[in-house]
């Protein structure tokens, strides 16, 4: 649950049911701590949180990944014919590349490690110490791709990349499936319900005087974005977006304007749970409705950045709680050709 806390208060920089906004080492799982009981970790859960208000929201550099290539410098775009984005992740997986193939500022995450910034360390890692990982499926996004993969000892998971106007690596996050007994056996969200619990009830203590410590919480219901009935087009990148931004926050019937999107023989797999894979959509709506009910009003997931594609795209994407910021997560989305989703990949680590 420390662990839980930490993520929540400290929160690194970024679903089940979607949603629009926009690193630390995995320590003891969070699942160990839900094991032994609650109350032997609300002392360290109140530690974590006090140290967190006191800081006032800390800017941990991490947060600021997709910032700095928001605001980079735009260069001139090159004159030379560039592969496309889907032929560069591929050179990405699976053939010898050039450090040149990095841009000279890039930025790559996962839960196990992080590098904001250097061309040599993340080529080197990336080269030496990287898992081999074979692609499954990938997204036809234009200006970025991501892609589902399986490695070599069977852990999945999803990437997700972007390139600069020369065709370079600009970020990378990559998110696999939680190693040995890091998977939850029931819904998500509801176990993390006895940690979440005992967090609000520590914010709550926290916030006894206006002049003390004071921990920001969501002010208003979500509500839709835009307020669209339909997604704009069937294409994957506005079907996404309208799941993420309108269909959840439905104030009367979210879980149905999300499965009005997805397909009779769809497939919804969630990579934190033992069940991974919800079959049909019967069972992708249950699996649907079981998040929404057991997810708290203070929690919510918000979209970062989606690419650009028509049958298939790729989705970077955090949670808040209590207005803080992790864990942050990668979703790969499928459509058919009546522009429904059939297949989904959620890959998130709770420590990240």
């Amino acid at each position: 649950m420390a662990l839980f806390a930490k993520a929540f208060v400290q929160g690194a920089a970024p679903p089940v049911l979607p949603v629009s906004r926009l690193s630390s080492k995995p320590g003891r799982p969070l699942h160990e701590a839900l094991d032994r009981g609650v109350p032997s970790a609300v002392a360290v859960a109140a530690t974590v949180l006090v140290a967190g208000v006191t800081t006032k929201r800390r800017s941990p550099i991490t947060r600021s990944a997709v910032a700095m290539r928001a605001t980079a410098k735009k260069k001139k775009p090159t004159t030379k014919k560039l592969i496309s984005p889907q032929r560069r992740v591929q050179r990405l997986f699976v053939e010898e590349f050039k450090k040149t193939m990095f841009s000279p500022n890039p930025w790559y995450e996962c839960p196990e490690e992080t590098f904001p910034g250097g061309t040599k360390r993340i080529y080197d890692w990336w080269m030496t110490t990287r898992p081999t990982r074979d692609i499954e499926k990938i997204c036809d996004g234009r200006d970025g791709c991501g892609c589902t993969w399986k490695q070599m000892d069977g852990r999945r998971g999803v990437s997700y990349v972007t390139f600069n106007e020369d065709g370079q690596v600009v970020y990378v996050r990559e998110v696999g499936e939680p190693q040995g007994v890091g998977k939850f056996k029931d819904n998500t969200m509801k176990s993390l319900q006895p940690v979440m619990g005992v967090m609000n009830v520590i914010t709550g203590a926290l916030n006894f005087a206006e002049w003390y410590l004071k921990v920001e919480d969501f002010k208003e219901p979500a509500q839709p974005l835009n307020g669209l009935e339909a997604p704009r087009s069937r294409r994957a990148v506005d079907v996404v977006k309208y799941l993420w931004e309108e269909a959840q926050w439905d104030q009367v019937d979210p879980v149905g304007r999300i499965m009005a999107e997805f397909s009779e023989d769809c497939v919804y797999e969630d990579l934190s749970r033992e069940q991974e894979a919800f079959v049909g959509f019967e069972e992708v709506k249950r699996y649907q409705q079981e998040t929404k009910d057991s997810t708290p009003d203070n929690l919510r997931f918000f979209l970062d950045e989606v690419t650009d594609g028509d049958k298939a795209c790729t989705v970077l994407w955090h949670v808040e709680f209590n207005s803080r910021m992790s864990p942050r997560g990668v979703s790969y989305y499928e459509l058919n050709e009546e522009g429904k989703v059939c297949y989904v990949r959620s890959a998130y680590d709770i420590n990240f």
